[in-house]
């Protein structure tokens, strides 16, 4: 494959049916705290040159079923050393199948 027009990044738990979904992650949902949540840090592209450059925010598309058990939030550039960056994760509970 030399391109694609999109990427993707994703995350599921898996229980036997009528159980109570496990945490995902830490833990704990998306709250600004690098410290408690799951992250992905310097996430970058590379173009036909194999420069480097990050998703712009316009460009990112989030989807998530269940916001009271699992979360994403992408917050772009953060620079130095957190640069391109999303964070994940939530204490999953009863969240259906």
């Amino acid at each position: 494959m030399n391109s694609a027009d999109q990427v993707g990044w994703g995350g599921r738990t898996f229980t036997p049916l009528n159980t109570l979904s496990p945490q995902m992650g830490s833990g704990y949902l998306p709250d600004n705290n690098f410290v408690r949540a799951c992250y992905f840090r310097n996430i970058s592209f590379q173009n036909d040159s194999r420069t480097d450059y990050g998703p712009p925010q316009y460009a990112t598309e989030k989807n998530q079923d269940k916001p009271s058990c699992f979360g994403v939030h992408y917050y772009g550039n953060l620079g130095h050393e957190l640069g391109y960056s999303l964070l994940f994760g939530g204490p999953g509970g009863d969240c259906g199948n």
